[in-house]
């Protein structure tokens, strides 16, 4: 997911401990599943970031698509 998005692994697990990101289910073996939207929902944070939205802003603003 990490090369996928362009978003550190270290930062994604940021991202979800601070609710931003939602925790993905995991596979038989442990490793994190995430859907194929999670990409596009991470390339808008990095985007937000990039524009200096704070983290707060970023997590109250819906990714593209998310809503419809």
């Amino acid at each position: 997911m990490a090369t996928m998005s362009g978003v550190a692994a270290k930062t994604i697990r940021f991202y979800e401990q601070a609710g931003l990101m939602p925790e993905p289910p995991r596979t038989a073996g442990g490793y994190r599943d995430y859907p194929a939207h999670a990409a596009t929902r991470l390339t808008f944070m990095r985007d937000a970031q990039r524009a200096c939205l704070t983290l707060a802003l970023r997590g109250a603003t819906p990714s593209p698509g998310e809503y419809g």
